[in-house]
């Protein structure tokens, strides 16, 4: 399966029933598009592709079942995450709580994140200041010896 990345910013529309598109350069070329939402830390929503998602997923599986506060992380993650698929014409459905919960009505700030994708509302994305200090953390993430980021790195580098 082809390796999804995401790069640019978009703004669109939510339709009446919290349905979104994603970009078609942000899908798979074949097959369908899976997606694992979950509520970040900054009034924004995050989308992860569900092979990027898996390791966390078969981490979460060797977690003891008598290991209470690691059952009770792996509850709240659970209970707030969603599996989100694309219909056939590229869009997938936000719940309204979702919604609610990150201030986002009417329009979606997507942002590529390069693994992952942010939900924002608008007036909540300012690229100048969400920028901070980003070479000095690409560079961080270069040195790094995750080889999902070599891979990035190799992608970008040609």
């Amino acid at each position: 399966m082809d390796e999804i990345f995401f790069f640019g910013a978009y703004e669109h529309a939510l339709d009446g029933q919290g349905r979104v598109a994603i970009p078609s350069e942000w899908r798979r070329r074949e097959g369908e598009t899976r997606l694992i939402l979950f509520q970040g830390s900054n009034s924004d929503l995050l989308l992860f592709p569900f092979e990027s998602f898996r390791d966390f997923l078969i981490k979460a599986q060797k977690i003891s079942f008598a290991d209470p506060a690691a059952q009770r992380a792996l509850q709240r993650f659970g209970a707030r995450a969603r599996d989100c698929r694309c219909d056939k014409q590229g869009r997938i459905r936000l719940e309204k709580a979702h919604l609610d919960a990150v201030g986002i009505t009417g329009q979606v700030m997507m942002v590529g994140g390069v693994t992952h994708i942010k939900l924002c509302s608008p007036k909540n994305w300012n690229p100048d200041l969400d920028a901070g200090d980003g070479d000095a953390e690409i560079q961080k993430i270069n040195e790094s010896d995750n080889e999902l980021i070599k891979q990035l790195m190799n992608h970008l580098n040609g």
